[in-house]
């Protein structure tokens, strides 16, 4: 007798179209293939010293026992600290909780503020783990579209609907590199207090800004009390910490105590040697942030140019590390659409990179240049050599 189907849940949901291509760049790779990776999303630094060091000393004195769900009291009070002195945000370590990393923060979210039927908007180009993660909480991601990577508020009022339980705002964003302006999250949370809705903003990034301004959220702007905006954060890409999976989320008590309930079956808590070396990498921040800002300041002028010259609507990033170029006409009828461009480059050139249509904007490339100068120039090379 055959096993029962999977759930409707899972069959519903996408594998990580960037993570399944990681494995055709794998295969490649093991067969002796050069490949320029343009593709992970990941600063090429290595993890600070700093860090490493206080990991390993908690791992030495001992802290590998389970610990408090939310976090320990240590680490929530210094990321208050954080937000008041980075954004003016007020609250206390009862408004915070640790996950595995973001993406188990978002699951978690979206399994508390949504049930079946319910709508969540998410303006494209959108990271690729937002709509599955609405999906597998039974609700319903309804795009925002867009025709340069910006935000069109007036198309994202009308698309909200009574189901509507949430906005998702992720800036600076993930795969454009644009940062939403200040006026325009304003508007933002001004809508959603007057809707009753949630303003969930991704603001993994930043650190890594290149304007003369330090980032400031929605939260920062206008809703300082996190009324109904829910800061999601990681310890990935500001303090080169993928690895060790550590993000979280602030928003309102009520909505805390639900996600430490839920997190209380899900995986009890978060390792206490690598809250140890997140506080470090907070307590060093300015070091840590300032250096790598300005490395990928400079990258990212370089890629820019390069790219410009091959796909000349390619809008100058704001932060993050990637490019989100428009591919020309003449190209995209050459091979079809841009996930057959993609292979292409990926096959004849050896450069690794993402189809727009990923991030739900088709016609486009999202390139990383997380990576040293040299493989940035040798990566335009290589795609301008191919076209």
């Amino acid at each position: 007798m055959s096993h029962p189907p999977l759930s409707d849940r899972i069959e519903a949901v996408e594998e990580s179209k960037s993570v399944k291509l990681a494995g055709v760049i794998a295969g490649l790779r093991a067969n002796g293939e050069k490949v320029i990776g343009f593709n992970v999303g990941e600063p090429d630094f290595p993890t600070p010293e700093v860090v490493i060091k206080a990991t390993q000393k908690a791992l030495a004195e001992g802290h590998t026992r389970y610990a408090l769900v939310p976090g320990e009291a240590f680490l929530r009070e210094a990321i208050a600290k954080k937000l008041k002195r980075d954004q003016g945000v007020t609250i206390a370590k009862e408004n915070i909780c640790l996950s595995n990393g973001s993406k188990q923060v978002l699951y978690s979210l979206f399994q508390l503020i949504c049930n079946p039927g319910d709508e969540v908007l998410v303006p494209a180009p959108y990271w690729v783990s937002f709509p599955e993660a609405i999906k597998l909480a039974g609700a319903t991601p309804v795009f925002i579209p867009s025709e340069d990577g910006t935000l069109n508020f007036d198309e994202l009022i009308k698309r909200k609907t009574s189901k509507t339980k949430a906005i998702v705002l992720n800036s600076p964003n993930n795969p454009s590199g644009l940062i939403y302006p200040k006026e325009l999250k304003k508007e933002i949370v001004k809508y959603c207090k007057s809707e009753g809705l949630y303003l969930i903003s991704d603001e993994a990034y930043e650190t890594l800004t290149f304007g003369d301004e330090n980032f400031i959220g929605p939260a920062g702007l206008a809703d300082q009390n996190l009324e109904n905006t829910l800061i999601v954060q990681s310890f990935s890409k500001s303090y080169c910490m993928t690895g060790f999976r550590l993000g979280y989320v602030a928003g309102p008590v009520d909505l805390i105590k639900g996600m430490n309930k839920l997190q209380s079956h899900i995986c009890g808590n978060t390792p206490v040697f690598i809250q140890k070396g997140a506080l470090a990498a907070l307590e060093n921040e300015e070091s840590i942030a300032n250096g790598m800002r300005e490395v990928f300041r400079k990258r990212s002028a370089l890629a820019f140019d390069l790219c410009r010259e091959i796909f000349p609507e390619t809008p100058m990033p704001q932060g993050a590390f990637y490019l989100f170029p428009k591919i020309p006409t003449n190209i995209l009828e050459k091979y079809g659409n841009d996930e057959a461009l993609s292979l292409h480059i990926l096959n004849e050139g050896k450069v690794a990179l993402l189809p727009g249509s990923y991030f739900g904007m088709a016609g486009f490339l999202r390139i990383c240049f997380s990576t040293s100068e040299s493989e940035i120039i040798a990566g335009f090379k290589a795609i301008k050599d191919c076209l």
